[in-house]
């Protein structure tokens, strides 16, 4: 055998070898399946509520109505605003607890998450959407705390 004859064989050995290591990576490390999400034009399955209780007329709470209207443009499907006239639904505002407008409070998945009364600035509003967002992303909806002594339910 020559040099050339071995040079070749080498390089045949060397390209198969790194042949095998790519399918082996490919078959080891597979590709995570992501989820599809929501196609074009469908609402999100449980979209972050804010629900603004307001008196119309008052000037903080049509500021606000105007800084909740631009979260609510930026957030497109993920963010719904509800303005509720507390004089039109005293018994709804009276229900949630409202002492004073305007009186926010955001809802995710049913529960309520947090409220703050007074006029915030949008960059507040927006902070605290996007802490309320990311939980939501991280922390499923059937996620459930493990306790000591206790297994998890079955499905």
């Amino acid at each position: 055998m020559n040099h050339e004859e071995r040079a070749s064989w080498i390089k045949n050995c060397l390209f198969l070898a790194l042949v095998i290591a790519i399918v082996a990576g490919v078959w080891y490390y597979p590709k995570p399946i992501e989820k599809a999400g929501p196609a074009a034009g469908t609402a999100v399955e449980d979209p972050l509520e804010i629900n603004a209780y307001h008196l119309p007329g008052d000037p903080n709470c049509e500021k606000l109505a105007d800084i909740l209207n631009k979260v609510q443009k930026k957030y497109d499907r993920q963010v719904r605003v509800t303005r509720i006239d507390v004089k039109a639904h005293p018994e709804l505002a009276a229900a949630q607890g409202v002492k004073k407008v305007p009186h926010v409070i955001l809802v995710a998945a049913k529960q309520k998450v947090f409220e703050f009364e007074g006029l915030w600035t949008q960059e507040q509003v927006e902070r605290k959407v996007e802490e309320i967002l990311r939980g939501l992303k991280r922390v499923g909806k059937d996620w459930r705390p493990v306790v000591a002594g206790m297994t998890p339910a079955t499905k």
